[in-house]
């Protein structure tokens, strides 16, 4: 029906949850956009959480699904105002087809934009600021983690920039430089399996433009398939909550340092004169 009304000029906004719209509708979504109309699709109980309903329920392929399409953008708002300013866009600035991602899960917090926020495509948004390592995230849930994660790292006198980063297949190459010019340490904080996310689109980046050089990358997303019950229960069993998150990111970001410090000791003993 959706096909139908774009080919006849319309503009069709297609909803329901995400992990019956993006696996079961699949071929017919491909169909429409082969056509180059533009369609809306929202996806609804996008990620693990609520992971109550089980697996069937839990959408975690749907960025890969709608990510093979060349003429699809991908979006998902941190908040409430964040969804309409993505709304907006994609209703009235947008040419492709876009796909909206959504977080029906309850988040233990409220993401805070700042005040000055103007939605860009593909540029996110830091939510903290420190200078050891740089975290993107995307979603209430997820950026709530990564938030607690940045709070007790804090304590530790770990700084971790944590990006709210609502595009994700579309990055504006320049920007992504920018953020990440300061750190040796750049994680990617997916709800979604580890393959087909953001995580590999900016890898994809950071290797065109030669970024990584003595940097770690490292996707932190679900490995397997997600686990079912309450929100903190799956989260802490994934490794996917903030206390598990700062571990990691901690080790991580210990071993690039000691990485580094034996480079540069080497690099001194083969320059220096015997």
């Amino acid at each position: 029906m959706a096909g139908g009304l774009a080919r006849m000029g319309l503009l069709p906004v297609v909803n329901t949850f995400a992990s019956f719209l993006a696996a079961r509708a699949n071929e017919q979504i491909y169909n429409n956009a082969s056509e180059h109309t533009k369609i809306i699709y929202v996806c609804h109980f996008a990620g693990m959480i609520p992971a109550g309903p089980g697996s069937s329920h839990q959408s975690v392929r749907d960025i890969s699904l709608f990510g093979a399409l060349p003429n699809c953008e991908i979006v998902q708002p941190c908040n409430g105002p964040e969804a309409r300013m993505l709304l907006r866009y994609c209703v009235e600035k947008a040419t492709d087809n876009c796909m909206i991602r959504l977080v029906i899960g309850p988040s233990p917090r409220s993401i805070e934009l700042p005040k000055d926020y103007r939605l860009a495509p593909g540029r996110g948004v830091a939510l903290s600021s420190g200078d050891t390592a740089v975290i993107f995230a995307y979603g209430p849930v997820m950026l709530h983690e990564a938030l607690v994660a940045s709070e007790l790292l804090a304590e530790r006198g770990f700084g971790l920039t944590v990006i709210n980063m609502p595009w994700l297949n579309r990055l504006d190459g320049a920007w992504i430089e920018e953020i990440v010019a300061s750190t040796d340490n750049i994680f990617v904080l997916e709800d979604h399996a580890a393959v087909g996310g953001l995580g590999d689109r900016l890898l994809e980046l950071l290797v065109s433009r030669a970024l990584l050089k003595d940097r770690s990358f490292e996707k932190i997303a679900l490995d397997g398939y997600p686990a079912f019950g309450t929100p903190f229960e799956v989260l802490e069993h994934h490794g996917l909550d903030g206390a598990s998150l700062a571990a990691r990111i901690s080790k991580q970001a210990n071993q690039t340092s000691r990485e580094s410090d034996e480079r540069r000791a080497a690099s001194y003993s083969v320059d220096s004169p015997q």
